[in-house]
């Protein structure tokens, strides 16, 4: 337990920091999205290479890799069912697709590095169950919600788009190609030259600080948490915390995993939404202050959640 609670002690510490430099009036709005912006450009695609391409791919196939796919696709389409009936009955204006895409990732990306892995080091006892979540994430998830905050941006912002545009979006952005680069190399075998995996490891050490350092600006800047779009905010977090972990405990139980696979699944479907979705709100600048809050509440509620969840399947073996 004591390397989780150091794990979320140090991300919020970070945070802090962040925090602190802008009460310190060191740093404002305009420095959080530049520090997005270069997580983004610069930090995250090396560190997409470099976990891809050491990822455990032996964990990423197997009948406990759907029961993730189907509790994330029960979150996601509970975000998004809901949105939808609300917007239709209650006479309410329909959400825009990067309203949706952002409340999607927020109800079911979880923080599967930062907070994973230390989670299954205390949990599981083996933080390759984190490799299947990530795995998904980065090779499904991430190109398919990028792509259409790419499209959003272009019909927002009046630039053109084609066909051909939004099938190789993609294949243009910098996160999925560094992915796509990762397990390319994982796939071959090869062994990176000392100097490039160094210059690689040192580029991605940036991105988590200033993804952190970026939403402890925004915390204090922003208004507080839970001020704006507070009926969505709660019931996203509860889709998160709640459905999606449940879901995957059901369906767990339906396919007849072994306990400690089950345990797997149910905690890494607990785990809070990923700093990488206030990266994308703020790159797309779109729905930042709902990305902010639900990671704010759901990094704070996930450790008596998944601490729950544990115990509960510990109880029923």
């Amino acid at each position: 337990m004591r390397d989780v609670l150091s794990g979320f002690a140090t991300i919020w510490m970070v945070i802090g920091v962040g925090a602190l430099a802008a009460q310190l009036r060191l740093f404002d709005q305009s420095a959080q999205r530049i520090l997005s912006r270069f997580a983004f450009f610069i930090g995250l695609p090396p560190l997409m290479v470099m976990m891809m391409s050491r990822a455990d791919l032996g964990r990423t196939f197997g009948t406990h890799v759907i029961v993730s796919v189907l509790a994330i696709l029960v979150s996601a389409g509970g975000y998004l069912g809901a949105r939808l009936l609300r917007a239709r009955l209650g006479g309410h204006e329909r959400p825009g697709l990067g309203h949706l895409t952002i409340g999607t990732f927020c109800a079911s990306y979880v923080n599967a590095n930062n907070m994973g892995v230390p989670i299954a080091a205390y949990v599981m006892k083996d933080t390759s169950w984190v490799a299947p979540v990530l795995m998904i994430q980065l090779i499904v998830l991430q190109p398919l919600g990028l792509t259409l905050l790419d499209i959003d941006s272009a019909h927002r912002t009046g630039r053109r788009t084609s066909v051909l545009r939004n099938i190789t979006m993609p294949f243009r952005n910098p996160l999925t190609i560094g992915v796509l680069l990762g397990l390319a190399i994982n796939l071959l075998g090869w062994r990176m030259p000392v100097l490039l995996a160094d210059t690689l490891d040192l580029l991605g050490g940036v991105a988590v600080p200033c993804m952190l350092v970026g939403f402890g600006i925004a915390l204090r800047l922003g208004p507080l948490p839970g001020r704006e779009n507070r009926g969505e905010t709660l019931f996203i977090c509860l889709l998160k915390l709640v459905v999606q972990p449940v879901s995957a405990w059901a369906l767990a139980r339906v396919v007849g995993l072994d306990v400690a696979t089950t345990l797997a699944v149910v905690v890494m479907a607990g785990l809070p939404t990923a700093q990488n979705v206030f990266v994308f709100s703020t790159r797309y600048d779109t729905e930042v202050p709902l990305a902010r809050d639900v990671i704010f509440i759901t990094t704070i509620c996930s450790i008596p959640a998944i601490t729950c969840y544990a115990s509960v399947i510990h109880a029923l073996a």
